[in-house]
């Protein structure tokens, strides 16, 4: 299907659904409008506005000077479908059973689409969901857990030329063109016709995800500029200048999207009462400590973009070192909208904190990965604050960094002397954590095999 045509096909499901918000206008001046935009694989450091001057990405610096930026905003589970149980749950994956990737996401879960709906709010989801089970699983109506509307696809990474479910169509829709594009496309149609609802909207990007092959014009910008590895990816994992050079491109496609919503918003007159979010469900190591892709507890696999914007109540132009967990974004965003937040939550509603009302953040985030079916791969714990991260798997005690004194962690201090009590507090305080969340799954996989890791989504 042509992308104008396809557009036309997700204008009609729009409208479909537009009628169950028509009541809930009278609440339209005391909600704020939600926009969560999700990227796929994107790294903290991507972004010019966290100090890499390489990718060019306008319009997230932007953003970033008009709200609050966090610097320590971690993936706690650094995976796809662990990631997106967090986001839909605000409880840990030991606690869903979403434990890996294609786990279907369990019926009985409240959602924050749940919640939402209940504070009167229209929902849409747009993008890839990946809670539907198995990778190949067409989405099913049972799946869309309170999107009053989505046009979604399970799990594909074939950025060009898309395939969608829109509400609850039997069968897919492929649309030609280049993914985030026509997600933006449906995501502009979406804004323009609940513009005077109380809305929430997730948009789920697919870049910048391996493959890595972006569109030529995006390529283009980054003609006669210097591309460099992160000096902690050795000789032996260095890659060819153009697969960096794809996923910085990838990034700046992404950059253009975040510009045409704000736009949108600005041309609408509902910046002001729109909290608008930009992250990513974890980042990607490309050959950093001799590694790729995620699921590993180094920055380049845990530390993920985190900007906010919301006018008529965050700051403009805020940089904070906050911990931010994956599994706080639920609660957080329901704290925002004055929402209530399930009992069962585990993870901290930060919303206080971001509008300047409460000094009270995060110590530390607890992280988590298992990888189980799916080839080699390395079931670990471990926990990160601001000064340091430590991680042990089925062998014993893996990592420890000091972060202030070596961000690229070149530095490995297990099993230096001088650093056993650091150790030993840092695994106690795990251990801990652990306890107090109900987490006691044994630890199996394969130990951790730098370059010849699988290709997982």
């Amino acid at each position: 299907m042509q992308r104008r045509d396809f557009l036309k096909t997700a204008v009609a499901g729009i409208s479909a659904t537009a009628a169950s918000s028509k009541v809930l206008r009278a609440d339209y001046h005391s909600k704020p409008n939600v926009i969560f935009l999700l990227a796929d694989q994107m790294r903290a450091h991507d972004m010019a506005c966290m100090g890499n001057s390489q990718v060019i990405t306008p319009n997230l610096d932007k953003l970033a000077s008009e709200g609050l930026l966090v610097t320590n905003m971690i993936a706690a589970s650094p995976v796809c479908t662990p990631y997106r149980g967090q986001l839909m749950t605000g409880r840990y994956g030991h606690a869903t059973g979403v434990v890996h990737n294609d786990i279907k996401l369990p019926n009985s879960e409240v959602t924050i689409a749940d919640k939402m709906v209940e504070a009167g709010y229209h929902t849409g989801y747009i993008g890839k969901w990946h809670l539907a089970g198995h990778r190949n699983n067409p989405v099913a109506k049972e799946d869309r857990r309170n999107w009053k509307f989505w046009a979604v696809r399970n799990c594909s990474h074939a950025h060009f030329d898309p395939e969608y479910w829109i509400n609850d169509s039997t069968e897919a829709v492929a649309v030609d063109g280049w993914e985030p594009d026509v997600q933006t496309d449906v995501a502009v149609e979406y804004i323009r016709t609940h513009r005077e609802d109380p809305f929430f909207l997730a948009v789920s990007y697919g870049p910048p995800h391996n493959p890595y092959r972006a569109p030529e014009r995006f390529l283009d910008l980054y003609e006669g500029r210097t591309l460099a590895d992160r000096p902690n990816v050795p000789p032996r994992a260095k890659k060819d200048e153009d697969q960096l050079l794809q996923y910085d491109a990838m990034v700046t496609s992404l950059d253009e999207c975040v510009g045409r919503i704000t736009k949108e918003l600005d041309r609408l007159g509902i910046a002001e009462k729109t909290i608008l979010v930009f992250t990513s469900d974890h980042g990607d190591m490309l050959g950093s400590q001799g590694h790729r892709l995620k699921q590993r507890p180094w920055e380049e696999s845990i530390n993920v973009p985190f900007i906010i914007r919301y006018p008529e109540k965050i700051k403009a132009g805020l940089k904070r070192d906050w911990i931010v967990s994956s599994v706080d974004l639920m609660p957080t965003l329901l704290g925002l909208c004055g929402a209530n937040i399930p009992d069962n939550v585990q993870g901290f509603d930060q919303s206080e904190a971001f509008v300047g009302k409460s000094p009270e953040t995060r110590d530390c985030a607890y992280l988590f990965n298992t990888h189980r079916g799916g080839g080699p791969g390395c079931d670990w714990r471990g926990i990160r604050t601001k000064d340091w991260v430590y991680a042990f798997h089925m062998g014993g005690d893996w990592i420890l960094y000091d972060l202030k004194k070596d961000p690229y962690q070149l530095n490995n201090l297990v099993g230096q002397a001088r650093y056993r009590s650091k150790l030993n507090e840092l695994r106690e305080k795990l251990d801990n954590l652990r306890s107090e969340l109900g987490e006691n799954l044994p630890l199996n996989g394969v130990l951790p095999d730098p370059i010849r890791l699988p290709e997982v989504a």
